[in-house]
């Protein structure tokens, strides 16, 4: 059975017209009313139970998270209903793929934990543990449900969000369900590993599928396809996920000209390069310079 794929992120209500498009933070599930399921989701969503129950059906099973549970589900997993007990008290947050590529460049280093979000989604944090997870959350549901005019608003609220990801993949390394990289791994989640070291190694220069299909032993098409198995976006889309990180990078914090960049990205002219930005972005490079969060 084919579903909607949601990839937009659902503005709470305390927030309308404020909150960041690429990310959302709920205290309340009543808040997340928008959301039409069931559904593939297209984002990172992280659970903080505090106290209370709360119940999800997704994919083809249904998990219950009590008091002090954290829950992760990232892209590529149907939901199907959620319910909350009366006294449930805790933290939602949306993320989007956009903004969690922003904030995240070296992927390789989390994604032994962030693999194992598929098939243990749920750990249990210790008081100690939990209470450093409400103070981040609250902090950024603060940040995003307000626009005070801070020059840097948008950079803080990237800052924040990379410092809770990285706390809540310390959570789950340590946890016993969650081994050494090069054990447990399944021989697709491996490869898609392997995949992304190559990436970051080769990003700069090679764009091609069939350039890391070889360098793997695979052909371009199981490559294509284990990628997508393992994280729900294609090869390609990754490769171009770094170049475009990397392209926007070097546009918001260095001065050099575009042809500059074009040139360290190896895009044989710029006017290719502004094309392949555009597409991807939305926006040309000068535009993106000149309004880099809009």
């Amino acid at each position: 059975m084919d579903f909607e794929t949601i990839s937009a992120i659902p503005k709470p209500a305390y927030a309308a017209g404020v909150s960041s498009s690429s990310i959302a933070v709920f205290d309340r599930l009543d808040e997340l009313s928008e959301l039409k399921l069931p559904a593939k989701i297209d984002f990172l969503l992280s659970i903080l139970c505090e106290q209370g129950t709360l119940t999800l059906e997704y994919d083809t099973t249904s998990r219950q998270l009590t008091s002090r549970e954290l829950m992760v589900l990232k892209p590529g997993h149907v939901l199907y209903s959620y319910h909350a007990s009366a006294g449930f008290r805790g933290h939602v947050i949306v993320v989007g793929t956009s903004m969690l590529g922003n904030a995240l460049t070296a992927l390789s280093k989390v994604l032994p934990c962030f693999l194992k979000y598929k098939d243990t989604p749920v750990i249990k944090l210790t008081p100690d543990e939990i209470a450093t997870q409400v103070a981040i959350r609250s902090i950024l549901r603060k940040k995003t449900s307000t626009r005070d005019g801070h020059l840097y608003r948008d950079d803080v609220i990237r800052s924040l969000l990379e410092s809770l990801f990285y706390d809540t993949l310390g959570l789950y390394a340590s946890s016993a369900t969650v081994r050494h990289p090069a054990e447990g791994m399944t021989r697709r989640d491996a490869l898609f590993h392997q995949f992304i070291k190559l990436v970051e190694e080769n990003f700069y220069n090679e764009r091609s599928l069939s350039f890391y299909a070889e360098k793997l032993g695979v052909t371009p098409k199981h490559l294509s396809a284990s990628i997508r198995e393992a994280s729900g976006h294609t090869a390609g889309e990754w490769i171009d996920s770094y170049v475009l990180i990397e392209s926007k990078l070097m546009l918001r914090n260095t001065e050099l000209s575009i042809q500059e960049i074009s040139a360290k990205l190896n895009f044989k002219n710029q006017s290719f390069f502004g094309k392949y930005f555009k597409r991807l972005s939305g926006q040309s490079p000068r535009d993106y310079r000149a309004h880099p969060n809009s």
